[in-house]
């Protein structure tokens, strides 16, 4: 189980794999498992007595989640990451290492967003981008929530 801060946040990712259940004590003794079923990962996280499940297909842009424990709900990642812009060559450094699809440059905003190849997980783009000296700051993205009309 890995955790990370996510727009001032400190969320629990959950894998992309099925794993045995794996306690975190950052959070009162959070315990999250995920499994897979014929066509789904089933999550479920276990914090303060109650359950919670989620399901997210085996693969593609919608299969990466975290836990939010203290909102207590499962939000969804985005097959991209954020990447500050300090200059020149490193945002085209960071996207050759992550092996990114499509880079869109928000340049007057003073960051990039990295569309990710479809089998590599946010998180683990965001290692690869910590081993690598001059490569300007990193954070995962949220998908935003359904619009409900009414």
């Amino acid at each position: 189980m890995r955790t990370a801060v996510v727009e001032g946040r400190q969320l629990v990712v959950l894998a992309s794999v099925s794993d045995a259940v794996v306690a975190s004590p950052l959070f009162g003794g959070l315990a999250a498992q995920s499994y897979e079923t014929a066509s789904q990962r089933i999550h479920v996280v276990a914090v303060d007595g109650e359950i919670y499940r989620a399901a997210t297909p085996l693969a593609g842009p919608r299969s990466y989640i975290t836990f939010d424990p203290v909102r207590r709900r499962f939000v969804s990642l985005l097959p991209s990451i954020r990447v500050e812009l300090n200059g020149g060559a490193a945002v085209e450094v960071a996207a050759a290492a992550v092996g990114a699809t499509d880079v869109t440059l928000f340049e007057s905003a003073g960051f990039a967003i990295l569309d990710l190849p479809s089998d590599l997980h946010p998180t683990d783009a965001l290692a690869i981008l910590d081993d690598l000296p001059g490569v300007p700051a990193a954070s995962l993205r949220l998908r935003p929530p359904r619009i409900r009309w009414r």
